[in-house]
């Protein structure tokens, strides 16, 4: 999905360690902004060396072109219930 949004709100890029499925340390970087279009609006990021090269060329208040992809994951609550998330990520931004 394509969409022309302000950046509403931009955190600052976060580091977060992790150990993969094989228990080796990793490292998982990231972007979030807070993106409206007047009508709708979201929490996306741009992950890995993407997000580190946008650092420093993003202000909050920007109107960019962004480019997402997104995806849902289910899981279950304290009371087996089964609940929906979805998860934007950013692929572009100009």
């Amino acid at each position: 999905m394509e969409k022309t949004m302000k950046i509403q709100k931009l955190l600052p890029l976060q580091d977060r360690q992790y150990n993969d499925q094989q228990g080796q340390p990793r490292v998982f970087t990231s972007l979030g902004m807070v993106l409206t279009d007047g009508i709708d609006t979201l929490f996306a990021e741009a992950t890995g060396d993407y997000a580190r090269s946008l650092v420093g060329h993003l202000n909050e208040g920007d109107w960019v072109r962004v480019q997402l992809s997104m995806s849902v994951r289910d899981w279950q609550d304290q009371q087996g219930q089964t609940r929906y998330e979805n998860k934007a990520y950013i692929s572009n931004i100009k």
